[in-house]
C-alpha cells in the first residue's frame, strides 16, 4: 500500500535530501496534507525536530492524528511522549533511536514500528546522524519480538527519485516474518505496485511533491481490477457510524478520481439528483487480494433510488450519530432546544452530570440503571461537544492505556 509521508520542521511541511540538507518546503499546510493524503490510508508523521533534538512539533503532530490515520515517528524517546501520541489518535509510533526491549516493552507490539534507517550496511539513528555498527538486517531481527512491522529507509537514497533498491528490501522481507515499510528513493507508480506485490508498503514523499506519482494513480495502480473485468467492488461506509450505506463498482478512472478530488465517484451510478450532492471521500481501504474497496464516506443526503440514506435501511442510533447531532443543535443560531440551552450554559453541565452520575449509582434496577446510565452518556457528550472534545479522541484516550499483554 502506499504511505504518504509528512516531515516537520517548524511547523512546515518539508523534504531532506539524503537524510540532511532541506530541499524542499511544502506550499501546502501539513493540516490540509494530512486531510488529503488520508484518503489512501495511513500517513506517516515524522518530527524531524524533535528527531535532531533542535526544536518540537508535538502540538501540531497530535492535530495531524485527529485529522487522518497517522503513524507517527521522531523524537519519541520517552514512555510519556509515546502515550501522548496515542492519546491523540497515532495508529502507530515508529520508534529509532530508543528501539530497545526495555522501551519498547512499555507499550503493545501493535501499536510499534521499528525503524530500521541505514547509510549502506549500517543502521543510522537520531535524526539519521549517528552512525552505528549494527546491520539492518541484524536489527530487524533483534527486535521483530516487539513490534509489529518496520520501516525501512535507505537514507542514501531519500529526496532523490533514482528508485528503491529492491535487493536491499528483498534482504530485509526475506530476513524477517512481520511487515516491512520500504522508504527512499519511490519515483513511480510501478514501483509502489511492485513494492506492494512483494507485501511491502511504499512510503512516498518527494515523489507525491513534485507529482511524478498521484496520489490517485498510485492507489489504483496497486488495485486488481481484473476480476471483475475492469472494475472492483466497492463498499460505502459512513466514516461516522460504521454502516454500510451502498455497494457499487470502481474502475481505475473513477478510483483515481474520487482520491485526487476527495468527492466519491462510482462507475455507473446514474443520474443523481442534483440537490443531493455525492458523498466526500474520507479514506479508502483495500481487500488483502487488493480486488475490493471499502470508502469510509461522509454521507450527505440520501444515497439510495428508494430515497433513504443506505440501500441497507435507515441508520440506527449510535454515539457518534448522537454526537453530531448535539453538534448540529449548537451550531445553529437562535435554537432554543434543551441541548443548545445545555451547550451554552456550563454551570448547568456540570451540575446535570454530577446529578445524573448519583442516580446512576442509586439505582437498584435494571431500568433504572439503564435509563439513568442514558441520562449519563447524554449529557456527557453535550459537555464533551460544547468542550471541544471528540468522542473519537476519548476512545483514543482509551485505546492508549493499553499495555504489552503478559505471559
Amino acid at each position: 500500500m502506499l504511505i504518504p509521508s509528512i516531515e516537520l520542521v517548524k511547523g512546515q511541511a518539508v523534504r531532506l535530501r539524503q537524510g540532511g540538507e532541506l530541499e524542499y518546503v511544502a506550499d501546502d499546510d501539513p493540516r490540509d496534507l494530512a486531510r488529503r493524503f488520508g484518503r489512501v490510508g495511513e500517513v506517516a508523521v515524522v518530527d524531524l525536530d524533535a528527531a535532531r533534538g533542535t526544536g518540537d512539533n508535538l502540538p501540531l503532530v497530535e492535530q495531524l492524528c485527529r485529522l487522518a490515520p497517522c503513524r507517527v515517528g521522531g523524537g519519541i524517546r520517552d514512555v510519556e511522549r509515546g502515550q501522548r501520541l496515542l492519546r491523540a489518535g497515532a495508529r502507530r509510533l515508529v520508534i529509532g533511536t530508543r528501539a530497545e526491549p526495555e522501551f519498547l516493552q512499555e507499550f503493545p507490539p501493535s501499536k510499534l514500528l521499528a525503524a530500521v534507517d541505514a547509510r549502506g550496511d549500517r543502521v543510522v539513528d537520531s535524526g539519521w546522524e549517528r552512525q552505528l555498527t549494527e546491520s539492518p538486517i541484524a536489527r530487524a531481527r533483534r527486535l521483530e519480538p516487539f513490534v509489529s512491522g518496520f520501516l525501512y529507509t535507505i537514507v542514501e537514497r531519500k529526496g532523490l527519485e533514482r528508485g528503491v533498491d529492491f535487493a536491499r528490501v528483498e534482504d530485509l522481507v526475506s530476513a524477517v516474518a512481520k511487515p516491512v515499510t520500504a522508504a527512499g528513493g519511490v519515483r513511480s507508480v510501478d514501483e509502489i505496485r511492485a513494492l506492494d506485490r512483494l507485501g511491502v508498503d511504499a512510503q512516498v514523499g518527494m515523489a507525491l511533491d513534485r507529482g511524478t506519482v498521484r496520489l490517485g494513480a498510485a492507489a489504483a495502480g496497486i488495485v486488481d481490477f481484473g476480476k471483475h473485468g475492469g472494475r472492483a467492488v466497492t463498499v460505502l461506509q459512513d466514516a461516522r457510524d460504521g454502516r454500510v450505506l451502498n455497494v457499487g463498482w470502481s474502475t481505475s478512472e473513477t478510483l483515481a478520481g474520487s482520491v485526487d478530488t476527495g468527492v466519491v465517484s462510482l462507475e455507473g451510478r446514474g443520474r443523481r439528483d442534483e440537490r443531493t450532492p455525492p458523498p466526500g471521500l474520507v479514506r479508502i481501504e483495500m481487500t488483502c487480494d487488493r480486488s475490493a474497496l471499502l470508502f469510509h464516506v461522509e454521507a450527505t443526503g440520501r444515497l439510495c433510488r428508494r430515497g433513504t440514506a443506505s440501500c441497507f435501511g435507515e441508520r440506527g442510533f449510535s454515539l457518534p450519530g448522537l454526537e453530531q447531532v448535539i453538534a448540529e443543535r449548537g451550531a445553529v443560531s437562535g435554537d432554543d432546544s434543551y441541548t443548545a440551552r445545555l451547550i451554552g450554559d456550563a454551570v448547568t453541565r456540570r451540575a446535570k452530570i454530577l446529578e445524573e452520575a448519583a442516580q446512576l449509582v442509586e439505582a437498584d434496577d435494571f431500568a433504572a440503571i439503564r435509563g439513568e446510565a442514558a441520562d449519563l452518556l447524554y449529557h456527557l457528550l453535550v459537555d464533551l461537544v460544547a468542550r471541544g472534545v471528540p468522542l473519537s479522541a476519548v476512545v483514543g484516550e482509551l485505546e492508549s492505556r493499553r499495555r504489552r499483554p503478559t505471559a
